[in-house]
């Protein structure tokens, strides 16, 4: 049986890299469906959404950004709060936010 991926996320934390590929490989799919679908819906316009920007790049600065909370020990996964990949989103749409110009409360 596969881990969960709060498990996935506690491996990680615990010094197991491999955990934060499993993750990654599992859920990037998910994660680009959903930056699309928000593009889509941010400028109305499936063409201008491809034109936005890549989302791979916006991909890999997420999981950069996941890594990096290990590294620094700050800004950790909540797991008290979020699910795994309510965090995942999370760090997306900020990533998005930040690329398009928006600043929260949407």
């Amino acid at each position: 049986m596969d881990p969960t991926d709060e498990r996935l996320l506690h491996d990680f934390y615990a010094c197991d890299a491999a955990a934060l590929e499993r993750l990654a490989a599992r859920h990037d799919p998910l994660l680009a469906r959903v930056a699309h679908l928000i593009l889509v819906a941010r400028t109305g316009s499936q063409v201008q959404a491809l034109g936005e920007w890549d989302i791979d790049d916006r991909l890999s600065n997420v999981w950069a950004h996941v890594l990096m909370t290990k590294m620094t020990g700050l800004a950790v996964w909540p797991h008290q709060r979020l699910t795994a990949l309510a965090w995942l989103l999370h760090l997306l749409a900020l990533e998005m936010d930040r690329h398009l110009g928006f600043r929260p409360p949407f």
